[in-house]
């Protein structure tokens, strides 16, 4: 069966693009330059899926959004964004856009999101999506984050354990809601468990439950981790912390589907999908015996790796413009934008705490900015003070004259100020060696 595709664009060169990538993979392609058009041409034409871009003359993109809510909620809306539109195909998602593609679009992704967008509309009937990717508090375009992206929708309706490694404030625990999400099941309980916060004498329980009367203080019946999130998934977050002693009973849970509550003699079924999150080296963990392979193995059925801030681009401005936006609007602070300086300062800075550092940082700035632009001044000291240090460092790293200039003098310095022995230690020539003091005023202070 021949699927048709609608494309609203009103700029005539990405729209011819986007036709003939799609007219080659089969598809029955329609273009229109505006909102007002489309919609029109909606009605008779009765396509599978529409792209639309959000800013054109006449209607907008959120007005052809609006429209399909309306009247063909089963028809799967794709924004086409421009670079500094992001956080509007965001909101747009938010109000039952499938899916963004940012521009340039990119030809593989495009044929990639069309036909995963038609596959899923046919699976469900016609019915609208209920699981498909809603990146409402995922934020960023970079290729590693687009391989993240279709890692979660590979994985999201497959019941295999996945592990999420990553330093501290990278999303772990977004990913894991965003695979949970993507599940065949995202009304079903999601269940955390920080293996870091609970004390040791605490865990088991945590994660198993416990029987009345099975230790000091169990006073009654108390459902487990795992039985909480029966039908549904449990996300093990620090996994890398879970006492040693506690993985063989966390090994049997994941193997045989079943856990034993602490002071009962019978096991109990459960039907959970398993996330576990770390920003340990566990392979180095293994090595010095603080965590057993075979749980390794189990767990890391399926590994996202998550890249650290600082190794993604130009999500920095878009992570930026999120948080900005919605700090203003949770604080009802008029919309803030932020100079050229003090975003450089903001892109050379190295994260260590990554996205969680970027956003505490900004939310305090939105709480103390009183006029509508970011200088580089409202930044905290470390930043400036880390982009100072930097640019200074660098600047004496090739300063090459000055670094020639020192070396020259240490050699003469060392040999007693003899001119031919300094020559010989430096590999030049002793003429060459009178050319560089007088060329750097290098004479011996007498």
């Amino acid at each position: 069966m021949e699927r048709r595709i609608l494309i609203i664009e009103d700029e005539e060169r990405m729209r011819r693009l986007m036709e003939l990538v799609l007219v080659e993979q089969g598809y029955i392609v329609k273009t229109v330059n505006d909102g007002l058009e489309g919609m029109v041409l909606w009605q008779t034409m009765k396509p599978d899926v529409v792209l639309t871009d959000l800013k054109m003359p006449r209607a907008d993109g959120f007005e052809v959004l609006d429209f399909r809510n309306r009247l063909f909620q089963q028809v799967p809306l794709i924004i086409l964004t421009a670079y500094g539109t992001v956080q509007s195909a965001v909101t747009a998602m938010k109000q039952g856009a499938y899916d963004y593609l940012a521009k340039p679009i990119d030809n593989e992704q495009l044929i990639e999101v069309v036909a995963k967008a038609i596959a899923e509309t046919r699976n469900q009937g016609g019915a609208s999506r209920v699981c498909g990717l809603q990146w409402s508090k995922m934020v960023g375009s970079s290729p590693v984050m687009k391989k993240v992206y279709k890692d979660i929708a590979l994985i999201g309706c497959i019941r295999m354990s996945v592990l999420i490694t990553g330093e501290s404030g990278t999303g772990k625990e977004l990913v894991a809601r965003a695979i949970h999400t993507h599940s065949e099941r995202p009304d079903s309980p999601f269940v955390r468990v920080n293996c870091a916060a609970i004390p040791r004498d605490l865990l088991e329980s945590e994660l198993f439950g416990h029987c009345r009367g099975a230790f000091t203080g169990a006073v009654n019946d108390r459902k487990g981790a795992f039985i909480l999130a029966d039908g549904g998934t449990l996300f093990l977050d620090e996994i890398g912390d879970l006492p040693l002693d506690l993985q063989p009973k966390l090994l049997h849970a994941v193997e045989e589907k079943s856990v034993t509550p602490v002071g009962a003699t019978k096991a109990q079924t459960v039907d959970v999908k398993i996330i576990a999150a770390t920003n340990h080296n566990l392979d180095e963990m293994i090595q010095s015996g603080l965590f057993r392979s075979d749980l390794y193995y189990r767990l890391n059925s399926f590994h996202i790796p998550l890249p650290p801030l600082r190794k993604r681009g130009k999500d920095l401005i878009e992570l930026v413009e999120y948080f900005l936006d919605r700090f203003c609007r949770e604080q009802g602070h008029k919309s803030l934008t932020i100079d050229a300086e003090a975003l450089k300062l903001l892109h050379n800075y190295p994260w260590p705490g990554n996205i969680r550092e970027l956003r505490n940082v900004l939310e305090r700035i939105v709480l103390t900015c009183k006029n509508g632009v970011i200088t580089s001044e409202m930044l905290p000291e470390k930043i400036k003070w880390y982009c100072t240090a930097t640019k200074k460092k660098d600047k004496e790293s090739f300063d090459l004259p000055a670094q020639e200039k020192q070396l020259i003098a240490a050699a003469l310095e060392n040999c007693g100020w003899n001119q031919s022995e300094s020559a010989r230690k430096l590999g030049v020539s002793r003429n060459s060696l009178r050319y560089r003091m007088k060329k750097y005023n290098i004479s011996r202070m007498r």
